[in-house]
């Protein structure tokens, strides 16, 4: 089967029964297959029997089950979905199916790497032994245990055993600083803690909904688990026309998801909370709201319904967002009569943060009409049921560490939030407050190049002694580093998989070792054990196991113990069909035949809880959700009644409109990965030629506005913001709205390998991040540009 662009965009647009979202292998094109002959480091394998080995992808948080062609038992040659997987069914992204170009491509590091000369100078970093390097590591670390607090650690990973042993250790060290990279789950954590009263994040029941409203939300193009909601939409179309699931995007630019949607609303920038209380506003006024829930299980809806009233009415929305009156009266009614219907929030992919205030709009639809907890609708995400490990052992420091305030908090209102706040973690490094910051170490993440507003992080590391790079890859951050400790690829270590964002079931992925390390590289889960043991004292008795698999082990014994859920042993498994509540008989009999079953097939799950009851769900002080959040008075936050509802809040772009008069925003897609790696060249390969050519990267103009600029398509550019400049070409595009800039994320990148390193410009190095005030929360599109011609 020869793949070209053109089919491939079909592929994943229309996809019900594509290739990608088959168990079928990846074909690529004949030109990539030629293409891709004359890489050095592309394996050829001897010749041997050929076996299949279960595991699961951690490329990106969506987690699906893959299953790795082996050569011999030694060569891995394919990767293609596990059709016994119930979140993926067999379907497989791009990056997934890409994934043996980061086990076999010259960018891996091969060993621990010491910086010898100017911090930043790739030259000047030096191989060292694993005795030398941990040695190194836990010899400062003592130098420093009297000022603990001054260890920070950045995580990319948000949840699984590895991310946990990284914030055990700073726990037992004395330091409160371990932080999460910004992704739009901060926004819902803190959104389900204000309106519900307990952290984490929504599951979303959207293969049973009959109604979709997606608030920004790429939700084929990366969100969530990528196959599991391209698997979502060909369910919702494989029904007949007038039973099929009906889909609404609200998005400013004409991305693919737009495209496939039954209706697109292209909104003024940042304005999808003032639409989603335009609806709420005509489902309150016509009476459409649940009157039961609303009435027995919500708290403060007489206060919702006047701000509505005051600020939300369909004239105002309509000044506001750019769409008529008409449409938004029209579509609240669809809303609340269509069951069961749910509004999604998601932002892109779910990397970009976001305001709190966004997801409370688009959740107080959801209390509307009756969507909570309830099928087809929205849910508390529930926990995989794993056994605890013991407490952490404190010692006098470690004591005294669980008061320092955190470096990534502003106020004092702010430590007790359930999530992380990066921007304030950046300022408060660069100005020393309330105290320094001595090491860093960065753990799966990549934030000198994939942090929006970038620049202020990289000046921040002038002011730390040592930076600490866990990479298996030279990426931008690593190159910074002042030492480098690699673990092996997801491909060669054994690590779990949680239930990946938005899914409405636990999921427990068993993420195997397919081939033993190419190179020296260690665990990092053995890593810690070893450099815990090595300090002695609290911080060692924290780490009582021997090894990493030992840890991990204890935590599954909580699955066995459950006695509910299955391993995914066969194929066409569809968990949403009978709904939360169906029990699941569990196919083990113990601990040891669940292991080896994990093993073997790489998936646990369990649809056997209920859904909360609306009685019993809230863990605010009313015990009901709230519209009007009491949870933020009592933890301190201040500010007029509008502070604890639901609102708009205007974000003022940076930059003089004189100066810069048009806004930039920046855009993910499928086709072009974020996050810790690079994108592979299989899937640069695959980008049309008006988003990349050469090492030239395009960005999206509308058609008047180009021609109000003079520009034509392919015109050599700057676009300039108060941050700086990039020189890229230009698409003119009748998807963009006018007046704005859409620039790609996840290129130009100056690390990694030859196949990415130069290619396009990163967005993230103009970009201003735009704090909000009462949370700290960062909006990613509030940036004002100008452009003209090179």
């Amino acid at each position: 089967m020869k793949l070209d662009r053109r089919a491939f965009v079909k592929l994943i647009a229309g996809g019900v029964g594509g290739t990608l979202l088959s168990p079928l292998p990846w074909k690529m094109a004949d030109d990539t297959a030629i293409w891709s002959q004359n890489w050095f480091w592309r394996p050829s394998p001897e010749r041997g029997s050929a076996t299949l080995v279960n595991t699961a992808c951690q490329l990106c948080p969506g987690g699906c089950g893959i299953r790795v062609r082996l050569i011999a038992k030694k060569n891995a040659v394919r990767i293609d979905g596990n059709p016994n997987h119930p979140v993926n069914q067999g379907g497989i992204c791009p990056l997934g199916a890409s994934g043996l170009q980061y086990l076999y491509g010259p960018s891996r590091i091969e060993t621990p790497l010491k910086q010898t000369g100017q911090r930043g100078d790739v030259t000047t970093l030096k191989p060292i032994s694993w005795d030398e390097a941990l040695d190194i590591l836990a010899t400062k670390l003592r130098a420093m245990r009297q000022k603990a607090r001054g260890l920070v650690c950045v995580s990319g990973k948000r949840q699984g055993t590895v991310p946990e042993l990284f914030a055990r250790f700073l726990h037992a060290y004395g330091s409160p600083n371990y932080v999460l990279m910004p992704a739009a789950a901060d926004a819902e954590s803190l959104g389900m803690f204000f309106s519900q009263g307990q952290s984490g994040l929504p599951g979303y029941d959207l293969e049973n909904a009959k109604m979709i409203i997606s608030f920004g939300s790429s939700y084929i193009e990366g969100w969530g688990a990528p196959a599991r909601m391209q698997l979502a939409f060909g369910n919702w179309r494989s029904n007949t026309k007038g039973n099929r699931a009906r889909i609404v995007q609200v998005e400013t630019r004409g991305s693919l998801s737009s495209s496939k949607a039954d209706d697109w609303l292209a909104v003024t920038p940042g304005t999808e909370a003032a639409l989603a209380l335009g609806l709420a506003q005509v489902i309150v006024s016509e009476g459409y709201y649940d009157r039961s829930f609303v009435n027995q299980y919500s708290y403060g809806f007489d206060e919702f319904k006047r701000l509505l009233q005051r600020n939300y009415t369909p004239e105002k929305v309509a000044a506001i967002t750019g769409v008529t009156r008409e449409k938004i009266s029209a579509l609240a009614r669809e809303f609340s009569q269509t069951k069961p219907a749910v509004a999604l929030s998601g932002w892109g992919q779910g990397r970009m943060q976001g305001s709190v205030y966004d997801f409370l709009a688009v959740q107080s639809l959801n209390g509307l009409v009756g969507s909570l907890n309830k099928p087809g609708g929205v849910t508390k995400k529930p926990s995989v049921p794993l056994a605890p490990w013991p407490e952490v052992v404190l010692d006098a420091i470690s004591l005294e560490g669980e008061k320092e305030p955190r470096l990534d908090v502003g106020n004092e209102v702010q430590s007790s939030f359930p999530t992380s706040l990066f921007y304030n973690l950046v300022k408060n490094m660069n100005q020393g407050k309330p105290y320094s910051t001595q090491m860093l170490w960065v753990y799966e993440a990549n934030p000198a190049h994939d942090l929006a507003d970038v620049e202020p992080f990289i000046e921040a590391l002038s002011n730390i002694e040592t930076v600490v790079s866990f990479s298996s890859f030279m990426d931008e951050t690593t190159q910074l580093a002042d030492l480098v400790l690699p673990g092996p690829t997801y491909l060669e270590r054994l690590e779990d998989v949680l239930t990946p964002p938005g899914l409405q079931y636990p999921v427990f992925g068993l993420s195997t070792p397919v081939l033993m390390p190419r190179f020296a590289t260690i665990h990092p889960g053995d890593m810690l054990i070893r450099l815990a043991k090595s300090l002695g004292g609290g911080v060692a008795s924290s780490f009582p196991w021997s090894d990493y698999e030992s840890a991990l082990k204890q935590r599954v014994e909580g699955l066995a113990q459950k006695a509910s859920g299955r391993v995914a042993d066969e194929p066409g498994v569809e968990p949403w069909k009978g709904g939360q509540g169906s029990k699941l008989a569990p196919n083990y009999e113990s601990f040891d035949d669940l292991w080896d079953k994990l093993v073997e097939y790489g998936c646990w799950f369990d649809t056997s809880g209920n859904m909360p009851a609306w009685d019993s769900a809230f863990k605010t002080p009313s015990g009901k959700f709230e519209f009007y959040s009491q949870k933020m008075r009592q933890i301190g936050i201040r500010g007029n009644d509008i502070t604890y509802l639901p609102h708009f809040e205007e974000v003022e772009p940076a930059g003089d409109p004189g100066d810069y008069p048009l806004l930039l925003m920046p855009y993910e897609t499928l086709i072009i990965t974020n996050g810790p790696v690079a994108n592979p060249p299989f899937m640069t390969k695959m980008l049309f030629d008006f988003q990349l050519k050469g090492n030239d990267c395009f960005v999206d103009i509308n058609t008047k506005t180009a021609a109000n600029l003079g520009l034509k398509e392919g015109d050599r550019v700057t676009v300039q913001t108060e941050r700086g400049s990039l020189e890229v070409r230009v698409h003119v595009s009748g998807n963009a709205r006018p007046d704005v800039i859409f620039i790609p994320t996840g290129l130009g990148h100056s690390g990694f390998d030859p196949y990415i390193k130069g290619k396009g410009v990163n967005a993230n190095a103009i970009l201003v991040a735009q704090q909000d005030k009462t949370t700290g929360l960062a909006s990613w599109w509030g940036t004002r540009v100008k452009i003209y011609k090179v």
